[in-house]
């Protein structure tokens, strides 16, 4: 569901979105989700889950987000 949002809803409803804001964005994610973890509201594990689709989904999302925004880039 992260996905979903990095890499549809945030580009296309927050018309300010750059590939730097999906960064910034995404990092914010990740904050939260350790304060999650640190006080016990998830387990470190669905931490770690999120971590790690952040790292292996970046490129993808913001390659995504240029390219709604330039529409004539190939993507």
């Amino acid at each position: 569901m992260l996905g979903d949002f990095l890499r549809d809803y945030f580009i296309r409803k927050c018309m300010w979105s750059t590939p730097s804001t999906v960064k910034t964005t995404a990092a914010s994610l990740k904050k939260f989700y350790k304060c999650m973890a640190e006080y016990g509201k998830i387990e470190k594990k669905d931490y770690d889950y999120v971590c790690r689709d952040i790292k292996e989904s970046m490129e993808y999302w913001q390659e995504s987000c240029e390219s709604y925004n330039n529409p004539h880039l190939p993507f």
